[in-house]
């Protein structure tokens, strides 16, 4: 992944942003995909983080201080597969895979 590309996605295309999100957290903690939900849940002793997107566009994201709740259209993975943004009606948001357990992929490699 380091053609410099990133990923963008309309919510229709559920399936590539299923892909995708599985590869970006893969190896990182607990990851549920279903048919309507995908959801990215830290695993202890790391921080703890999560994010949950659904097929009907609507988000929830748990980092360290701050909780959101919003509605999406499109999903852009960045290139590393270290961040995903949301991007929704008057909405963007960034979510950043905490260093910490970013370093989980750099121990396993």
């Amino acid at each position: 992944m380091d053609d410099g590309a990133i990923m963008n996605f309309s919510i229709e295309e559920w399936g590539k942003i299923s892909e995708w999100f599985v590869k970006m957290f893969q190896g990182l903690g607990s990851i549920e995909t279903s048919e309507e939900m995908l959801q990215f849940t830290s695993i202890e002793p790391y921080v703890t983080t999560g994010i949950v997107l659904s097929r009907q566009g609507k988000m929830a994201a748990n980092m360290p201080l701050h909780n959101l709740d919003s509605t999406f259209n499109r999903i852009q993975f960045d290139n590393s597969l270290d961040s995903l943004t949301l991007i929704g009606d008057g909405f963007h948001y960034t979510y950043r895979i905490p260093d910490e357990i970013l370093a989980i992929k750099s121990d396993s490699n």
